[in-house]
């Protein structure tokens, strides 16, 4: 086969026999996954448990009442059973169809070219191109290799490249840091090492977010409240399970605190915001990536291709010898651009100069992140020559008439440009003793080459609204630090001299200072990716949450360590596997359109909480109070059914697809345990207070008539506490939100008030235990409900109001 690569009948062949790489495996959960994980969850165990605990009761005595609390949970449990399966399905199909636009393509030799190709049509014996910033698709054997160095840290978590030479093993998963090779294709779909080895699978994997992990806190805390409230039950009444009632007040708590619509209502969120978020030109790669986003404290960004554009130009040589006239400057400029084998953006920048031909490229060292620099040893006129380029800050060092260069670089105004040394290395030492010892590198410079790169037009947009949402900017790049500063300038950010550090003053601070200078400095120049980590580190170590933003391999290991890893599309293969959220055409401003998103998630599932949480601690304060003074517990299985319809289900549906608050949530827990505790004690009290009034008022007032008048007043108010929780400053919905809660206060008052003899009503008012409420007690109902509901809103406003103070 050669250097030629496979033939087209060759390819033919592989592919008829299978030998693709197309894996059978998928990132996300497979649907028989999700559906035995959502079948036999915690929360359907436990209902599941509480069925067959009222089934038992109902065979010992017949009670056709807990008959009915058996169809009314089981049927809790399926309904919720089934949405769960739909949302989650829905989610991982969205996911998955999201993922296929990223172009996952790969360079190949085949019929003796170059050829582009998506990753999944290589087949087994293609010869594949590896360059700087390539993930490898497949497993193989390198046969040519240019300094290649792979990182296999995503496979092994060692982050030390390893140098490949010829018939070395190159695993699927790994990535190319430096260098370049070829490399055969041997095991190539479910084969390959990256769908063997299940840990490489974690992509999705759903890494716990800052809203996630107050919501599992909250599942805790009302879980253990159940089983407590349960247990003091028992051992205050340890001969109740005689009573049916008794048995029926135990079933109710523990179904009233298992928070299994809280999940499925949060899931539902995440889905919708993946949807919109890819509308507008972001692929999200974790479900939960786009909320975790409104929680970021800073955002770390590399500058080359985020703030600017990565249309690169030359803007400038400035020539530093006369030996060469500026012709042939271009020319050498040229040449090395034409015979080095690391195509980078800046190469392939000076690939507009003429190459001298019938020369032979003779040795080389890649550009590294590490060392900044390139050599390129030549064949030229017969004489052998190596050349050099690299960071002008750098090379300068090592350059003879270094004082003229730097004097010629202050009065030509170069700062601000990305500055290169061009150069002739005259050490007379081999490429191999070099590599080994670059402080060894002495240069006889030939030329300045000044780079521009053009600015992002609106950059400056989502910088603003970053630091108005008190989001702090970190630039962190290999470029000097006056270019980036003067990048800065020009998108409109004024960033002062003493807000700039370099990777070799990072390298001078100790760890116990590093913290507090990272929070001086905007700018991080001439930066390795161990400066970029280290950084990300001590963030993440001080509890900030971090984004960091990046295009290049450079970039990937602070990406991985960052809490929210941000790639762009046109940015190294590797960095867009690794990323939460890859950004299609490099829109650096649809950040803005993220966080907002990620906002106006936390908001509407803390609002949807609040609806949860209402109902949970009115359950808690109903059952304390019965067990502390002897008072009525008003709740069945099926009534609190029926309340979390008509408080929890449909209200907490409008909300999650109407919801535009995109204001900052802040203090999660605070706000929400203050709101809740005091919604359930005013829907709490009023309740009690309406069966004081008709029991008073009314002595032949029945037990039922009494409890469906507690019932009749919980939902009424619960449907204010609905617009408590979402009327807000600034609300754009508030006529659909206020004509909603009253649809919900006249469809129950249709069941309640009314005596229409319906079959299907009929059913729903018996399943339900919804029975007629005489008009004798609409007046205390509706009085207590309204003076009740305005109580709530009043003193739910008051609490906004003093908590805003704080």
């Amino acid at each position: 086969m050669g250097r030629k690569g496979l033939s087209h009948q060759e390819v033919s062949e592989r592919l008829n026999k299978g030998l693709v790489n197309k894996s059978t495996l998928t990132k996300t959960r497979t649907i028989p996954q999700i559906l035995v994980e959502n079948v036999f969850s915690v929360f359907n165990l436990v209902i599941s448990a509480i069925i067959v605990f009222l089934l038992i009761f109902y065979f010992k005595t017949g009670d056709n009442r807990l008959f009915y609390d058996t169809l009314g949970v089981s049927t809790v449990l399926v309904l919720n059973t089934l949405i769960a399966l739909i949302q989650e399905i829905r989610a991982k199909r969205a996911l998955d169809k999201v993922s296929l636009l990223l172009k996952k393509e790969v360079k190949v030799i085949r019929d003796s070219s170059e050829q582009i190709i998506n990753q999944n049509e290589v087949v087994a014996d293609d010869l594949i191109v590896l360059e700087r910033g390539d993930q490898v698709v497949v497993d193989g054997k390198v046969i040519e290799s240019n300094k290649l160095e792979i990182d296999e840290s995503l496979l092994t978590g060692e982050s030390v490249p390893i140098d490949k030479k010829i018939n070395d093993e190159v695993l699927s998963g790994s990535f190319c840091v430096s260098g370049n090779g070829l490399y055969i294709a041997e095991k190539v779909g479910d084969e390959s090492y990256a769908n063997r080895v299940t840990q490489t699978a974690k992509k999705f994997k759903l890494n716990l977010s800052p809203l996630q992990v107050k919501l599992n806190f909250i599942i805790k805390v009302l879980f253990s409240s159940a089983v407590f409230l349960v247990a003091l039950e028992i051992i205050k009444t340890p001969s109740g399970f005689t009573d049916n009632d008794f048995v029926r007040k135990l079933s109710t708590i523990m179904i009233s605190l298992v928070p299994q619509g809280l999940i499925l209502m949060s899931s539902v969120s995440f889905a919708l915001g993946i949807y919109r978020i890819s509308k507008i030109g972001a692929i999200v790669q974790k479900l939960n990536a786009i909320e975790s986003f409104s929680n970021v404290k800073i955002v770390c960004t590399d500058k080359t291709g985020t703030l600017t554009q990565n249309k690169l130009t030359v803007q400038k040589i400035t020539p530093l010898t006369d030996k060469y006239p500026l012709s042939e400057i271009e020319t050498l400029l040229g040449t090395y651009a034409k015979y080095s084998s690391d195509k980078n953006a800046t190469l392939r920048t000076l690939e507009i100069y003429h190459a001298e031909s019938n020369i032979n490229a003779l040795k080389e060292i890649p550009f590294s992140s590490e060392n900044k620099m390139s050599l390129l040893q030549l064949a030229l006129n017969g004489e052998k020559i190596t050349l050099i380029l690299g960071g002008f800050d750098i090379l300068i060092e090592k350059s003879k008439n270094k004082g003229e260069a730097n004097k010629l670089f202050e009065n030509e105004g170069l700062k601000v440009y990305r500055n290169l040394l061009f150069g002739i290395e005259t050490s007379r030492k081999n490429l191999g003793e070099l590599e080994n010892n670059l402080s060894a590198i002495s240069i006889e410079p030939i030329c300045i080459v000044s780079i521009s790169d053009q600015v992002r037009d609106d950059v400056m947009e989502a910088i603003n609204l970053f630091h108005k949402n008190d989001i702090e900017i970190k630039i962190l790049s290999g470029d000097n630090a006056l270019a980036v500063q003067a990048v800065a300038k020009e998108i409109g950010w004024d960033i002062n001299d003493d807000e700039l550090i370099s990777g070799t003053e990072i390298d001078k601070v100790d760890d116990a200072d590093f913290y507090n200078t990272i929070q001086r400095k905007k700018i991080f120049a001439r930066l390795k990716p161990e400066h970029k980590l280290r950084i990300i580190k001590t963030l993440r170590k001080e509890k900030i949450y971090t984004a960091m933003i990046g295009d290049g391999v450079n970039d990937l290991p602070a990406i991985k360590e960052s809490d929210m890893g941000i790639a762009m599309e046109e940015g190294s293969q590797i960095t867009k596997e690794v990323a939460d959220i890859v950004l299609l055409k490099n829109k650096f401003t649809l950040l803005p359109s993220i966080f907002e998103e990620g906002n106006k998630i936390v908001n509407t599932v803390a609002s949807i909480s609040k609806l949860f949480l209402t109902k949970n601690f009115m359950v808690i304060y109903f059952s304390l109070l019965s067990l502390a003074f002897m008072f009525e517990f008003p709740l069945t299985p099926r009534r609190v059914t029926l309340i979390n319809i008509f408080s929890i289900g449909l209200p907490s549906f409008i909300i999650a697809l109407k919801n535009a608050n995109t204001g900052r949530f802040k203090g999660f827990s605070k706000e929400l345990f203050s709101f809740v505790t005091i919604s359930a004690a005013i829907i709490v009290g009023a309740s009690y207070t309406g069966e004081l009034f008709i029991a008073k008022s009314f002595p032949q007032a029945s037990f039922e008539d009494i409890q469906m008048s507690m019932l009749s007043i919980m939902i009424a108010i619960t449907a204010s506490n609905f617009l408590a929780v979402t009327i807000h400053k600034g609300e754009k919905n508030i006529k659909l939100y206020i004509l909603y809660a009253a649809g919900l206060v006249l469809l129950y008052g249709f069941l309640a008030l009314t005596n229409i003899d319906f079959v299907i009503i009929r059913w729903l008012k018996l399943f339900y235990e919804i029975t007629y409420l005489k008009s004798d007690y609409w007046g205390i109902v509706i009085t207590v409900s309204l003076i009740s509901s305005a109580v709530l809103i009043s003193v739910q406003m008051l609490r906004q109001k003093y908590q805003q103070k704080d």
